[in-house]
């Protein structure tokens, strides 16, 4: 993948409200690559510092990130999402479905 294709997951990441999430399957499929969402992850390993990462979850409701998961959690918790039992999120409560296309 191209740099490209990074800038265009952050122009979609960016636009991710607060007190929502979107899966990295998500945001692959709406750029029209479907089977690409780990590289939706690759990006988002290397994604501006202003940019809200922590609304980028895996398409369980789970948090990716191993080094990160307390921040993360704290961070979505400060915006009002609310975690399961579990330590999932529930996504038909918290997934953003945007209403544009890329």
């Amino acid at each position: 993948m191209n740099h490209s294709f990074y800038s265009q997951v952050y122009n979609i990441v960016g636009r991710i409200p607060e007190g929502m999430v979107a899966s990295y399957g998500q945001i692959a499929c709406m750029l029209d690559s479907p089977r690409n969402a780990r590289v939706v992850g690759w990006a988002m390993r290397q994604c501006p510092a202003d940019l809200p990462w922590h609304r980028v979850v895996r398409s369980d409701g789970s948090l990716a990130s191993k080094d990160f998961y307390e921040f993360q959690r704290v961070m979505l918790e400060s915006e009002g999402v609310e975690f399961l039992p579990g330590g999932t999120i529930r996504m038909e409560t918290y997934q953003w479905i945007p209403d544009f296309h890329v």
